[in-house]
């Protein structure tokens, strides 16, 4: 994974107080200087804390902004050991390409670190497991590994795609041409998050529905400030179009204790009611999966609003109980 070796390296680079910035990087990479500010914010996000350093004659570099960190020699607790060990199993359900990327930043995490903590890590591995990680794992993820490798390519040089994208519910094939944006994991399957040409506008396709890809030669455009997960929040789960709507769903008494111990979305409002019923309230693009989400929970929620999004339910439930009433 060239990404996960280039972040690695950045780290190297910064441990070890090497001149770090566009230019350097874009040498010793061949790639756009773009990318950097891009590998820097996911460094930055996972907790390393990088900070631009600018001299008066207008050069700049980057440091780690605590000067007394350090990767090497790393002297670590068994909690953080349980957690390492944690992202491992997590690791192994998203992909052979992933588990093999963690298996070797752990393998090199094992050989960084001092006696004490290698005695520890040996130690937590020979006990029986106390930590289960209960995500779907990824289904045959061989399919989808050319369409991984492209995508995460295509990202890394800023390049644009042509897929031939086959619709789960239509199963018509059409060539759209797209500018990937992001890459994430759901429900047992991978999905990309591009702007689509054809749409004009940003779209999730799952990888499996990609029956052909390749690399263009023009450059796209891309949000340098697009953020997946803020992106993926605006919708329930992994569906998400069209305007913002306010939907409301009321539970009954019988289960608003299991909803009201969860926060399911950002935006988010529990009303109690006297009866002990209550109401959620959330505003997202594509309402279609909190429709499918909330018949998990029949016969104790009952959808209030959109009004058309509560005639659809009534319509599909109708449709269920005349299937179940044959032959009763």
């Amino acid at each position: 994974m060239k990404k996960l070796h280039r972040l690695l390296s950045i780290l190297r680079m910064l441990d070890k107080c090497e001149a770090l910035n566009s230019d350097s990087y874009a040498e010793k990479y061949g790639i756009d200087k773009r990318n950097l500010y891009r590998d820097i914010n996911d460094l930055n996000a996972a907790g390393f804390g990088i900070r631009c350093v600018r001299f008066e004659d207008g050069d700049s570099v980057y440091r780690f902004a605590d000067p007394d960190f350090s990767l090497r020699d790393l002297n670590l607790s068994e909690k953080e050991l349980m957690a390492l060990l944690f992202g491992r199993q997590f690791a192994h359900r998203l992909g052979k390409p992933i588990e093999d990327a963690f298996n070797s930043l752990f393998k090199k995490a094992h050989k960084e670190t001092g006696a004490r903590t290698r005695a520890r890590l040996e130690r937590l591995q020979s006990q029986k497991q106390k930590l289960l990680v209960a995500i779907d794992p990824v289904n045959d993820f061989e399919k989808i590994e050319k369409q991984y490798q492209i995508i995460s390519n295509a990202m890394d040089e800023n390049l644009m795609l042509e897929i031939i994208y086959r619709g789960m519910k239509s199963q018509r094939e059409s060539k759209r041409q797209v500018a990937p944006y992001g890459l994430f994991y759901g429900a047992g399957m991978w999905y990309m998050v591009a702007h689509c040409y054809l749409e004009k506008d940003l779209r999730t396709f799952a990888l499996d529905c990609i029956k052909g890809i390749k690399k263009l030669t023009g450059r796209g455009y891309f949000m340098r400030d697009f953020n997946i997960e803020s992106y993926l929040q605006q919708g329930w789960r992994i569906i998400n179009y069209g305007k913002p709507v306010n939907v409301t769903l009321k539970f009954s008494k019988e289960v608003a204790r299991w909803v009201k111990r969860k926060t399911w979305h950002p935006t988010q409002t529990i009303e109690e009611q006297a009866d002990g019923s209550l109401i959620l309230k959330v505003k997202l693009k594509g309402p279609e999966e909190i429709k499918r989400w909330s018949y998990n929970w029949a016969p104790n929620c009952e959808i209030i609003s959109p009004p058309e999004l509560r005639k659809e339910a009534a319509e599909e439930i109708g449709k269920l109980g005349r299937v179940y009433g044959k032959g009763v």
